[in-house]
């Protein structure tokens, strides 16, 4: 039975088998941008990328990812030959991306360049990123109608890739922190993102000193989870974002996995692939 979750956030919208999220935060300027994060429900990929796959990397076909492209753009109202994209290898690398230097990284010319963040402050320019656990990250501008499109995974995170693309859409844009949204895709939560490797934990507690604030252990355990929603959002609001303007809704895609892709679930069952959700923006 297909879940809803929708709530004072999040739009959660069916239209026959396909099923994607809004932001009710960015719906409010549905003028001005458009905006999509997709489940994983309306495609036509196989198992197990069945059925909404947005990873051409893997074992699914690329014909089979374009059609899928082509029934989400074909929902928001855009051409697929307007949405762009890069190689995502977990870095920190953001591109300004307009009518320039589009052309290059137009989705279904597979470019090979490493990127997981993308600004753009010009219309009719969609870009794309995919998540299968990772943190799908959107930042407005409501008042230059400037966007950022980031891909932040754990590694992503500890990069702090999302504190990178604010910072340069406050430097190359004059954008205020005051006039930012942040809107925070589903993503793995505290409640499934765990371990017990003491030297994966130093990877976060050496860029956050407050262990205590987002690190718990289970009890009498060894394993520890940690809650990357709550050191994003921390982050965040150093940089004078308003807390209010921060929307992570507690969805997990482990979790959910019937719903949404999820690598550490379709690890653990040794599937030999998966699929990944695509968050795509662009401004109108």
């Amino acid at each position: 039975m297909s879940k809803d979750f929708s709530s004072k956030d999040i739009m959660h919208i069916k239209n026959g088998d396909l099923e994607y999220l809004k932001f009710k935060a960015l719906e409010k300027y549905s003028d001005k941008i458009n905006h999509i994060i997709t489940l994983r429900h309306g495609g036509v990929s196989s198992f197990p990328q069945d059925t909404l796959n947005f990873r051409t990397v893997g074992s699914d076909t690329v014909e089979n990812v374009t059609k899928n492209l082509e029934i989400v753009c074909n929902e928001m109202g855009i051409s697929k030959d307007t949405v762009y994209k890069g190689r995502q290898s977990h870095t920190d690398n953001i591109l300004i991306i307009n009518d320039q230097n589009k052309e290059k990284y137009n989705f279904l010319k597979l470019s090979d360049e490493e990127l997981d963040g993308y600004i753009c402050n010009e219309k009719n320019i969609a870009t794309l990123v995919t998540t299968a656990d990772c943190n799908p990250i959107i930042i407005y501008d409501f008042k230059k109608n400037i966007y950022a499109n980031v891909h932040s995974g754990w590694k992503g995170t500890i990069k702090q890739i999302y504190l990178k693309a604010a910072k340069l859409m406050n430097e190359k844009f004059d954008c205020n922190f005051e006039d930012m949204i942040v809107c925070v895709g589903p993503s793995i939560k505290k409640c499934c993102f765990s371990s017990e490797d003491e030297t994966f934990k130093k990877k976060f507690t050496d860029v956050w000193k407050y262990e205590n604030e987002y690190i718990y252990y289970e009890e009498n355990s060894r394993r520890f989870h940690i809650d990357l929603g709550y050191v994003i959002k921390k982050d965040l609001m150093s940089l004078g974002i308003k807390e209010e303007n921060i929307i992570i809704p507690d969805i997990c895609t482990k979790c959910n996995s019937d719903m949404f892709f999820s690598y550490r679930e379709a690890t653990n069952k040794k599937y030999s692939d998966y699929g990944t959700m695509a968050t795509i923006v662009t401004l109108i």
